[in-house]
């Protein structure tokens, strides 16, 4: 046994104001963090991994009519009549500095007159409102398609040059193009000053409605059998149709823009899918049918070049195209706070898109002998990843190792795939990873597990994108570097979640309870956001003045991270139950928590339950705590009939019915009304006479007038001379041994029961510098944050703080089974837990009673163990009472 030369004399100032600030900082008695014996949720997190330092805490049938600003690329194309007015008959998109796209039947009118003007920035085309934005400009030549004939709908497009470029406002700019034949989208945005309805005059303001897009096959059953003579083959692949149930497109919107606003950099930027063809009489919610502008992209680009247009080969590139002239565009919806006609005010806050550095710290990347790919999972545990099923296996690999901090590799030692699960299926999809070592999770967190419904609220998925395209401080310089994205998305339900149609066929039963859909409605640029598969759908959650990351799904199908179209991913609380057999100690489904271990066996029987524990068959009423755990968590094994229970030796005598000793009861009470000066002064050193004098090894503490309590490691074969008080050299008093009681059932090999009581010769008189520590009684949980109390080589006796963990955490490092008399700690601020022989848990209430909750078993050393085990004082309460 280790001698340690020590006295509590210099206990003073310093630890004293380290137990004070603990009090504060634990605040009222009602609001202290309390740990289960037992772990029963996923949602302790605030609990498990407790950090110590508080840190602070469409359209109506008129339509809607557009703001300045919002459609800078829309033109009204007009013909100057002989009296000098000018007769405004199609609208036309610019898409360069000098070029206008519109419909090639508005390049004459029904004088067979080629229009001669074009008016930007002004959205009353009859009022002089606003003209100060406006800028009108001549045609001077015009590029009809070839290939289009007046006497059809087909190839109905053409390009106006002007006779100047435009000069770049806010008001005035080109649009994008959408260059791909894939029209995904289920809202597009029709714009123009088109009659309002059948037999209305043309409107003088700029109007917007939403239209959606419909299938060909159904439009074409509206311009067939020869209502449309226009439409001999039918509706072609460069066609597109769309409706609105209110309006229908009219005369006067023809050439103008259908378009789709697409987010990037925290502002949209128009682009053009198609124009506007034609489309039946106004009102009578018809389809409209549209020309499609990606078939045609070749020809805009060759016919711009032929006349005189610097455009580059890619102008037309969604990212380069966005970037741009994005210093003109509006910002998104969602961030603008205030908006007036010369300012706009953004919250940055409320943006959809963050860029950040690098992913959360429990986010890691899956490996295979080295080789990555986009799979990733979640840090649940110190030893413990959660990920994809669709993860674990790459090019016929399993995975075999994780790499977190962008670093650090640690190797995979088990693999639990949902024994559900099967093979490139979108149900079942889960799978956990035990990993060969521990984690340090001192400076993060792991990730909690949400196992409600889900709830209404913004989460954040995870993605990567370009830097460039997606930065809200965008400086117009090109950056393809990839970056980290945390796009903010919204819960969709089963009405409002929209899938990717290349995903439905994995998706076969459709979604289902274990699904949770996510995304927003607003389009990206495309290529703006890559998924990152397997990483967390999340969200911050403050607890216990401390923030911790909730994952309510991982991610696993979903392009452009949910926008547009929506993600999909494998909710946490639907498979809770199945993590729980994985995760949890001796955890048993609901219809197997109760079982006969013998039909045989009778009151006083030994029996065995299923974790190995010795026990006996008792009355119910004679092991309460196992009874109240079996209501909280749902495990218990029962003898013959049901009223005996299978219950541990060490249970046995903790009962409601053994009535806590006078003595011990009265404690509390007794220490408010002391005014005591110091919950320290309660600790004595117990010493030992030796030829040089007198050695100090542990510590006690006082329990009642002449009880001492200490570990039986401690006192081990010989019996102590004295124990001496804490305090000044004046106050200081040395007490002589009379007799010590060990229990009976003290192991040393793997320190159960170690716990002992000293009784003093003579009585001790209570006082506001001499008092007792109380016990702590509750057996069905402890204070999280305790104050870990030990004597040093110093002369010292020194705080740590330390919190509560459960057994099963200490279970994972500790060579022997950990019993329910024992309780497990840790120090979250160190990768380590430091502690000694007699080392005292100890809990200071907002009153300054102080309670002694846990003993330290017999280590001689500070070894290099990230948990510690306590013999646990509320399980002996009884023993305790019936020896005092």
């Amino acid at each position: 046994m280790k001698k340690i030369n020590m006295s509590l004399i210099q206990y003073g100032v310093v630890p004293v104001l380290i137990l004070f600030n603990l009090q504060r900082a634990v605040g009222q008695d009602e609001n202290v963090l309390m740990l289960p014996n037992v772990r029963s949720t996923f949602d302790d997190c605030h609990l498990r991994f407790h950090k110590l330092d508080v840190i602070g805490v469409v359209s109506p049938v008129f339509g809607h009519p557009a703001r300045l600003k919002e459609f800078a690329h829309m033109g009204a194309i007009g013909w100057t009549q002989p009296n000098g007015n000018i007769s405004w008959k199609c609208g036309g998109t610019l898409i360069w500095v000098n070029f206008v796209l519109t419909a090639a039947h508005c390049v004459i009118d029904s004088e067979n007159k080629a229009p001669d003007v074009i008016r930007f920035g002004d959205l009353n085309i009859e009022s002089t409102e606003g003209d100060e934005y406006a800028q009108q400009l001549k045609i001077v030549d015009i590029f009809r398609h070839p290939q289009h004939r007046f006497t059809s709908h087909y190839h109905d497009i053409a390009l106006l040059k002007l006779e100047h470029n435009v000069t770049l406002t806010e008001v005035v700019a080109p649009a994008c193009l959408w260059t791909d034949e894939e029209v995904r989208f289920k809202i597009l945005e029709a714009t123009g000053w088109g009659r309002t309805g059948y037999a209305e005059d043309q409107t003088p303001v700029l109007l917007k409605v939403a239209l959606k897009p419909i299938e060909n096959v159904e439009c074409s059953k509206v311009y067939t059998n020869g209502t449309d003579r226009k439409l001999q083959n039918g509706l072609q692949q460069h066609q597109i149709c769309a409706v609105d149930e209110k309006m229908d497109t009219c005369e006067g919107d023809s050439g103008g823009p259908l378009q789709i606003k697409l987010m990037h950099n925290a502002k949209v930027t128009p682009f053009v899918v198609a124009i506007t063809s034609f489309g039946t009489a106004c009102g009578l919610s018809a389809p409209g049918v549209y020309t499609k502008v990606a078939p045609y992209h070749d020809w805009i680009l060759e016919t711009m070049q032929k006349n005189g247009a610097l455009v580059p080969n890619d102008v037309y590139n969604a990212t380069f195209c966005a970037l741009r002239y994005v210093s003109l565009r509006e910002y998104e919806d969602a961030i603008i706070a205030s908006r007036t006609p010369d300012y706009v005010g953004v919250n940055s806050d409320r943006r959809h898109m963050f860029l950040v550095d690098k992913l959360p710290s429990y986010i890691v990347q899956l490996a295979w002998n080295g080789k990555t790919n986009n799979c990733y999972g979640v840090i649940i545990d110190e030893d413990t990843v959660l990920t994809l099923a669709q993860c674990v296996t790459h090019n016929r690999e399993r995975v075999s190792h994780i790499k977190y901090l962008n670093t650090i590799t640690m190797k995979v030692s088990r693999i639990h795939v949902h024994p559900k699960y099967e093979q490139e299926s979108s149900y079942n999809n889960i799978a956990i990873l035990r990993l060969q070592h521990f984690i340090n999770v001192n400076n993060f967190d792991p990730a909690c597990l949400w196992q409600d419904e889900t709830p209404s609220w913004e989460v954040h998925v995870h993605g990567s994108g370009r830097r460039d395209i997606n930065s809200f401080w965008h400086d117009g310089s090109i950056d393809p570097s990839i970056s980290i994205l945390t796009p903010r998305v919204r819960f969709q339900n089963a009405t409002s979640c929209i899938v990717p149609i290349r995903y439905l066929p994995l998706l076969r039963n459709g979604l289902t309870n274990e699904h949770i859909c996510n995304g927003q409605n607003l389009f990206l640029v495309p290529k703006s956001c890559d998924l990152v598969t397997g990483a967390a759908v999340h969200e911050k959650v403050y607890r216990s003045s401390n923030v911790y990351p909730m994952v309510y799904g991982l991610n696993f199908l979903g392009r452009e991270c949910g926008f547009g179209e929506h993600s999909i991913a494998i909710g946490m609380a639907s498979h809770a139950e199945w993590m729980k057999t994985i995760l949890f100690s001796n955890y048993r489904k609901s219809h197997d928590t109760i079982q006969f271990v013998d039909t045989d066996h009778q009151e006083g029987d030994s029996c065995h339950r299923y974790d190995g524990r010795a026990a006996r068959c008792v009355p119910v009423s004679s092991c309460s705590r196992r009874w109240k755990q079996f209501l909280s968590n749902g495990t218990i094994e029962l003898c013959s009939t049901s009223s005996l229970i299978c219950c541990p030796l060490n249970d046995i005598a903790v009962t409601e019915q053994n009535v806590v000793h006078p003595q011990l009861a009265e404690c509390p009470a007794l220490v408010e009304n002391l005014n005591i000066t110091s919950p320290a002064r309660s600790l004595v050193s117990i010493g030992w006479l030796i030829s040089e004098g007198m050695e100090f090894r542990c510590l006690g503490t006082i329990i009642t007038k002449n009880i001492i309590l200490t570990t039986a490691s401690c006192v081990g074969d010989e019996v102590p001379a004295v124990v001496q008080t804490s305090g000044s050299l004046e106050t200081q008093k040395m007490y002589e041994v009379d007799a010590i009681l060990v229990h009976y059932a003290f192991n040393a090999t793997d320190d159960t029961n170690d716990i002992a009581m000293i009784r003093l010769r003579d009585t001790l008189v209570w006082r506001s510098d001499l008092f007792p520590s109380c016990l702590w009684t509750d057996t069905t949980k402890v204070p999280l944050v305790l104050s870990m109390v030990s004597p040093d080589n110093t002369n010292r006796v020194g705080l740590t703080r330390v919190v509560a963990m459960y057994n099963s955490d200490c279970q994972r490092t500790h060579m022997y089974d950990i019993q329910d008399s024992q309780l497990c700690a840790r120090n979250p601020s160190e990768n380590f837990t430091c502690n000694t022989m007699s080392d005292q848990l100890r809990f200071d209430s907002s009153t300054r009673v102080s309670y002694i909750v846990g003993l330290s078993t017999d280590f001689d050393k500070c070894e290099q163990s990230r948990y510690t085990v306590f013999t646990r004082i509320s399980s002996y309460v009884h023993w305790i009472g019936i020896n005092i």
